[in-house]
């Protein structure tokens, strides 16, 4: 089954590919630089889309062969295979003055050649848009449905049982205002998680029904421009994660409400450095008397660097609290740092990196007497070039590694993807 499932993958890429067309070439969308020379009209290789009415509709068919040298994300015992995945898209966006409107969906097809029982089937699909009362002043929001796989490297997936599946509904829903200098931004955020695989892979982990629920978050953010491109801003914001099961299999409340106060900037120098950081204190207050608060400070940081047209510098910092399976933890601490980099070696040959670093740290039930205090640091590297003869067809390799070092016997891993992938665009 496996087999004929990849050999129909290839073949329906193929017949898309030598149906793709070779159309006319979009100008180029880069900013102009007076230091370095811009494409011509005609060197933008970004696929145009088909005109639909107000619309402008993005198909995009994609096949990756991949080799995974550590599909369990083990540390003994590695299993290795070739997988076979193919991701369709659509993406419908709107090409109005005022207003917008997106639709999306999209699938990912994950096939296995030796286990079968890692195959995969992932797809999204939903909506954004924002509705324009007058000028700075709008309202925006999406929905967005969801059926994903936590991949067995998730912090929260174990290398045994059956994978594990799930599905999410996503909604969100602002309002954005800004008076002369001073900006009101009021968001809302509801998120439904359903598992799938109702069964506890291990004697220490809850049961994937123990962890059906859904997360609320808002927020206010008022900011001020003191000078142009120079904003300074104040944000209050609350969240509610309540569990499906009040109390759950082990006899744990698991549900818990936070609050969260910052403060941060965003800055703008000239269009070639942009970066918006903030730090603040978060508490997440939970039902269960033995797991009491997880609290203390919080702090991010986005930005993007283009010193050169073709040159992208993305750096990125951000601590969150985060929910665990584990029996004898309450959640913990992730602290990531990161940066991807984007150049374009040519218009049509595209190199794309990113590292990152993430520390885990977990904080333990009162009840957990005994239990070692954990700690996981994860590292990831990921390089990636393709290569477009037309804007219509890409071609190219992708490398990755990742790793996980922690106190806990037996729980580190590293594993390496490497990957080809060949896709049709329109």
């Amino acid at each position: 089954m496996s087999n004929f499932a990849r050999a129909g993958a290839v073949a329906l890429v193929a017949s898309t590919l030598a149906t793709a067309g070779w159309s006319t070439k979009a100008e180029a969308q880069s900013q102009p630089r007076p230091d370095v020379q811009e494409p011509r009209k005609g060197e933008s290789y970004e696929p145009i889309g088909i005109p639909v009415g107000g619309f402008r509709l993005f198909p995009v068919l994609e096949l990756i062969e991949q080799y995974n040298t550590n599909i369990f994300a083990t540390e003994h015992d590695k299993k290795d295979d070739l997988i076979t995945i193919v991701r369709p898209s659509l993406e419908l966006r709107s090409n109005w003055n005022n207003h917008m409107l997106n639709l999306f969906a999209s699938a990912g097809f994950g096939i296995y050649a030796s286990h079968s029982s890692e195959d995969y089937k992932d797809f999204r699909v939903g909506f954004d848009g924002r509705l324009d009362i007058q000028r700075n002043w709008y309202l925006y929001g999406g929905v967005q449905f969801n059926h994903l796989h936590e991949d067995r490297a998730d912090p929260n997936a174990t290398s045994s049982g059956k994978l594990d599946e799930y599905n999410q509904l996503s909604a969100n829903l602002g309002h954005y205002v800004k008076f002369n200098r001073l900006s009101l931004k009021l968001d809302g955020r509801i998120d439904d998680i359903t598992y799938t695989n109702n069964k506890s892979a291990t004697p220490d982990t809850i049961s994937s029904r123990d962890r059906d629920r859904t997360e609320y978050t808002e927020s206010l953010r008022v900011a001020y421009e003191f000078i142009d491109n120079y904003e300074a801003w104040v944000q209050g914001g609350l969240n509610q994660r309540v569990y499906d099961r009040k109390v759950d299999s082990g006899g744990f409340r698991r549900s818990s409400n936070a609050w969260e106060v910052l403060a941060g900037a965003t800055i703008d120098f000239g269009g070639i450095t942009q970066v918006e950081f903030f730090g603040g204190y978060r508490d997440q207050n939970y039902d269960d008397p033995r797991f009491g608060h997880l609290r203390g400070p919080i702090f991010g940081l986005t930005g993007t660097w283009n010193p050169l047209v073709p040159l992208f510098v993305k750096p990125f910092v951000k601590r969150t609290i985060e929910e665990t399976v584990s029996t004898s933890y309450i959640g913990y601490w992730a602290t990531i740092f990161g940066v991807t980099v984007d150049y374009d070696l040519r218009p049509n040959i595209k190199l794309t990196s990113s590292f990152s670093y993430t520390i885990a740290d977990y904080k333990k039930t009162k009840s957990a007497v005994g239990v070692t205090n954990r700690s996981d640091d994860y590292i990831t590297f990921e390089i990636g070039l393709r290569y477009l003869p037309t804007e219509n067809f890409f071609i190219g390799p992708s490398y990755q590694f990742s790793n996980r070092n922690s106190n806990l016997p037996d729980t580190d891993f590293g594993r390496h993807l490497f990957s080809i992938r060949i896709g049709a665009q329109l």
